[in-house]
């Protein structure tokens, strides 16, 4: 079930949103290599790695050859890397063309209501403590894995389980598949749904989703603003 749209029009334009799609495609356009190995080692260098967190200290030689955090380091990969600043990095950075184009059309369909709905400022604040948070999900649960994390998808969900939380009843025009894709409309509440029940077959999947970011993000996303207490609409 793909998203396309919500029948839930912003009352003010949502320029941080914009910004936010904008950087991130132009980072994805002009500064990550297309190129596999490059792209590769372009990841390692700046996004954040769960074992680099973990023991904050960059990946060494050992480490990344044995796909042991584990292993006692020797010399050093990136020596230089910034480990605090690559959890952010990260939130920018994306491995293809699909993947890019899937997270930014999801956050121009949720985010646009939850920034017209917090305001500029407290929506920054948002997306800054949710990604941290949506990261520290995976980090926690893959603390010893060696691979680089990358993708806004955890900042996306966040949005999505605060669009649970604001607009339970909003409705969502989506593509269903059933042999084609055809549209349709259905609450947001009941494509929530959906959507968390996929990312639990994902999670007893081996692949490279990070179903624990997702899930922490929508779980933080929704909390944040029901802690806070903010009106909802159940329109």
């Amino acid at each position: 079930m793909i998203p396309i749209s919500d029948i839930n029009p912003a009352e003010n334009i949502p320029i941080i949103s914009r910004i936010f799609i904008i950087l991130t495609a132009l980072i994805f356009l002009f500064l990550i290599p297309k190129d596999n190995v490059e792209q590769f080692t372009f990841f390692y260098q700046y996004a954040a790695i769960p074992c680099e967190i973990f023991n904050n200290s960059p990946l060494s030689m050992s480490q990344f050859y044995s796909n042991n955090c584990l292993t006692d380091p020797d010399v050093l990969i990136f020596e230089t890397k910034n480990i605090t600043f690559s959890l952010f990095v990260s939130l920018f950075l994306h491995a293809n063309f699909l993947h890019v184009l899937g997270n930014l059309w999801s956050f121009w369909i949720f985010g646009n209501n939850i920034e017209d709905k917090l305001g500029k400022f407290r929506f920054c604040i948002f997306l800054f403590v949710t990604g941290s948070l949506s990261m520290m999900s995976h980090v926690l649960l893959n603390a010893y894995n060696t691979n680089p994390i990358v993708g806004s998808s955890g900042i996306v969900s966040a949005l999505m389980g605060a669009y649970l939380y604001l607009f339970p009843n909003a409705r969502l025009l989506v593509l269903v598949p059933f042999g084609v894709f055809f549209p349709t409309t259905l609450k947001a509440k009941y494509f929530m749904l959906f959507w968390l029940i996929s990312q639990l077959f994902i999670a007893l999947q081996s692949n490279n989703i990070s179903w624990e970011a997702h899930i922490g993000g929508f779980i933080f996303g929704y909390l944040l603003l029901k802690i806070f207490k903010y009106e909802r609409y159940t329109f």
